[in-house]
């Protein structure tokens, strides 16, 4: 797959008519009442089924069965649409299938509604940052784009508004696992490291889940893959690749402290890597992604710079929060995986963090953090039901503490955090043993902090 020539206008798939057709959708999260509040307005009649009984708001056409999935829900059903988080492998699902029912998921029937052509991206960590980038660079280029999926709008809000404008998507291994023809302009998958061991029953079941994202493009659509990730080699043939290692064949790479790309729409040094807003390693896979990103869109080089230039990040990725006597306090809820905590270790110097991990399980262990604290953390404070697992699998490696709360970790860290030290969220794992999600988590922690270390007045 190349990259295209130029851009084209409007995405060609059909839209298909809604009048009359029965519709059932599982999971009344953000993603499936949006699903159903799309499909009520379309004109089909609508069945939102929930376990549990949430408080939402949906449209006049919308049926709500909630406090349980009976059978008579998906009864006479023309399809069912599934929210991410309900498990496509589980018993539900598979008797729908097994009766000819089909099962899409809501960004398949964004993409079937979209007038808008879709740039993906996916990975295991930086899928956000990539996104938003990305997004940036767009709309600096003076495009009509939208941003939306996984990265917290559903896809169909955004996707579906009548817009022809390029359509950026944040795309997890749950929402691929439920396309159907779903084809982005632009893919790409930045990485792929262990998480969602509770979902997945092997790294090659996880990454089959993320190479969806290419299963349906065509010869005119571009394909992105990181050359540093031994995990994605058998994705590089045909697909242009970025490498801050230096990979032979990169299409986006470092060099000489300069940002460099070798495509159809830019070749040479774009920028210094010193002038990018966002600093540590994995922020340099990100822009490298992005750019390339763009560039296979046709972005001018001007606009992909200025998004590097000016874009700081998103909330519960490495904000600092704070400053207080020299200690920096950074929120990075958002790294629920070993991956993502190593990867943010590497950015400090030895000793340099105060490290409050654990939260829910997502079914793996933490060993494959050892070397990172080792090298990076002073002092370990653990909380949620994962305390024990932590506490066994990075033994030895700094001084560990084991507190109930988020609260007792901050007040503790607040105390043992010397000037210079920066004091770091950074779970390693879900969020839902104490909170609602990692948004919650993170706020909570923004709050603690001002509440333990305010500071000082005027």
């Amino acid at each position: 797959m190349n990259t295209p020539q130029s851009p084209r206008p409007t995405a060609e798939h059909t839209h298909p008519d809604l009048t009359g057709r029965t519709y059932a959708v599982i999971g009344a999260g953000r993603s499936g009442v949006a699903a159903a509040n799309f499909l009520a307005r379309a004109g089909a009649a609508v069945r939102l089924s929930d376990q549990a009984t949430p408080d939402v708001v949906v449209e006049p056409g919308v049926e709500r069965f909630f406090g349980g999935q009976a059978a008579a829900t998906f009864a006479d059903v023309d399809e069912v649409v599934l929210s991410p988080g309900v498990p496509r492998g589980g018993p539900l699902v598979q008797d729908i299938l097994a009766r000819g029912v089909p099962v899409v998921g809501e960004v398949e029937l964004a993409w079937r509604h979209s007038r808008r052509p879709l740039l993906a991206v996916t990975g295991t960590n930086g899928k956000s940052t990539t996104a938003t980038l990305l997004h940036a660079m767009l709309v600096a280029a003076g495009e009509d784009a939208v941003l939306g999926g996984n990265i917290g709008t559903p896809l169909i809000d955004v996707a579906c508004d009548g817009g022809t404008g390029p359509c950026v998507a944040e795309l997890s291994s749950y929402q691929l696992e439920s396309i159907v023809d779903l084809a982005p302009r632009v893919a790409c998958l930045l990485n792929l490291t262990p998480d969602h061991e509770d979902r997945y029953p092997d790294t090659a079941a996880y990454l089959a889940a993320k190479a969806r994202i290419f299963a349906n493009q065509g010869a005119r659509d571009t394909g992105i893959v990181s050359l540093d990730d031994p995990l994605l080699a058998p994705l590089t043939a045909d697909r242009l690749g970025f490498s801050t290692a230096g990979r032979t064949g990169a299409a986006a790479w470092l060099e000489g402290g300069q940002l460099c790309f070798a495509t159809r729409a830019f070749t040479g040094s774009l920028m210094a890597v010193s002038a990018m807003a966002l600093t540590g390693l994995h922020n340099l896979e990100n822009g490298l992604a992005a750019g390339l990103c763009a560039f296979a869109w046709g972005a001018a080089p001007d606009a992909v710079a200025e998004a590097l230039r000016t874009c700081t990040g998103l909330a519960h990725r490495g904000e600092v929060v704070a400053v207080r006597d020299g200690v920096s306090f950074a929120d990075n809820s958002k790294a629920t995986n070993v991956g993502a905590v190593a990867r943010v270790l590497e950015g400090f110097g030895p000793g340099e963090v105060v490290l409050i991990a654990g939260g829910s399980s997502k079914g793996g262990g933490f060993a494959g953090l050892r070397p990172q604290v080792e090298r990076a953390v002073g002092h370990l404070l653990l909380i949620g039901e994962t305390v024990e697992r932590l506490a066994a699998d990075l033994a030895g490696c700094c001084p560990i503490e084991s507190l109930e709360t988020l609260e007792a970790a901050v007040a503790r860290a607040v105390a043992v955090a010397r000037p210079g030290q920066t004091v770091l969220l950074a779970p390693a794992c879900a969020s839902f043993d104490q909170f609602r999600n990692y948004a919650h988590r993170g706020d909570t922690f923004r709050a603690l902090v001002h509440q333990h270390a305010p500071a000082e007045a005027g």
